[in-house]
């Protein structure tokens, strides 16, 4: 006899600076559906009225989290494990017993008796701070995990373009934008850049001399009559995220020999007015907006209209519940 093949459920919940963002997936012998995906102020608001799960994922991004590409000497993954404090030590500007590590080897060089490591650490007490609001809520973390990751996974797990050698990855936070190279399927460049979509709110302040909760507002309704001030307001407030793409995609070309033609973004930052061109026009490369969120199976008691009109910022989310599925 066959065993019958049970339907797990696992709920992602992406933290930001602005909003918290939710999804519930279910996956089973009929495949993967959205069963809930929710967005609100705080964790309290988002589970308001609604039991809470089991457990969850959630990510992590920000100044207390450090992404470096470091090469180091050959070696086992066992024998890394046993020395991975010593050779992050002079990688990371935290002291290391502050701190939380993780790696993954990306590919060997050779001819340099070498191998190229994703290293990342984030503060022990951030980290802390955020098993501590999740468990004074009701809901344990089943496990943590890196933004930037997460988007890498869905965007690999779903377009249809992932199949392409080389691309580039940004989400636009509210206060963080978080930029990724992936080559080859493994991510090349990584890192987080302290600016995002509150430039463009800020820039809209003074050019309205508003506000910030009347210039937020105006940039949320998005109102046909102030289409091209917006436009201005996001192309005044992405200056400062332009300039540090820039650097990355030039250190990115002049070390890897190639070039990066393609960059896909994501986030709340990228339903800025004219943020597509605006990027495109500054940086030269093709931009698009990803949203293959939108080719998932979405159940009746999900919130079709929010999902499909927002999904752009529940990519970090959709990374966190596709992790461990197929299909």
């Amino acid at each position: 006899m066959h065993k019958s093949v049970k339907e797990s459920l696992c709920v992602g919940i992406d933290i930001g600076d602005y909003s918290v963002k939710a999804i519930e997936m279910s996956n089973g012998p009929a495949g993967r559906q959205i069963r809930w995906a929710g967005m609100a102020p705080t964790l309290k608001e988002l589970f308001g009225g609604r039991v809470p799960p089991r457990q969850a994922r959630i990510s992590v991004s920000g100044p207390s989290v450090l992404i470096r590409r470091v090469t180091l000497p050959m070696m086992t993954h066992l024998e890394l494990e046993g020395a991975i404090r010593f050779e992050a030590e002079s990688h990371i500007p935290f002291p290391i017993n502050d701190c939380i590590l993780d790696f993954q080897i990306l590919n060997p060089v050779p001819e340099k008796r070498a191998m190229n490591v994703l290293l990342v650490a984030a503060k022990r007490d951030f980290i802390q701070g955020r098993i501590k609001l999740l468990t004074e809520a009701g809901i344990p973390p089943e496990l943590i995990d890196v933004d930037i990751f997460c988007l890498i996974n869905a965007f690999e797990m779903l377009s249809e373009s992932s199949g392409k050698n080389l691309y580039g990855l940004l989400d636009i936070g509210h206060e963080t934008s978080a930029f990724a190279i992936v080559q080859n399927n493994l991510p090349y460049f990584v890192r987080e850049i302290s600016a995002g979509s509150h430039e463009v709110t800020k820039a809209l302040m003074l050019m309205k001399n508003i506000q910030e909760a009347e210039a937020d507002r105006l940039k949320k309704a998005a109102a046909p009559e102030m289409s091209e001030d917006l436009k201005t307001a996001t192309q005044k407030g992405f200056d400062h995220l332009v300039d540090e793409i820039k650097h990355s995609i030039d250190y990115f070309e002049n070390e890897a020999g190639e070039e990066l033609k393609s960059i896909w973004i994501s986030g709340g930052g990228a339903l800025s007015a004219g943020a597509v061109d605006c990027l495109a026009a500054a940086l030269g490369k093709q931009v698009l907006i990803w949203n293959d969120g939108k080719k998932l199976d979405v159940a009746e008691t999900a919130d079709k209209k929010l999902f499909t009109e927002r999904s752009a910022e529940f990519n970090v989310a959709l990374g966190m519940v596709l992790r461990g599925t197929s299909g």
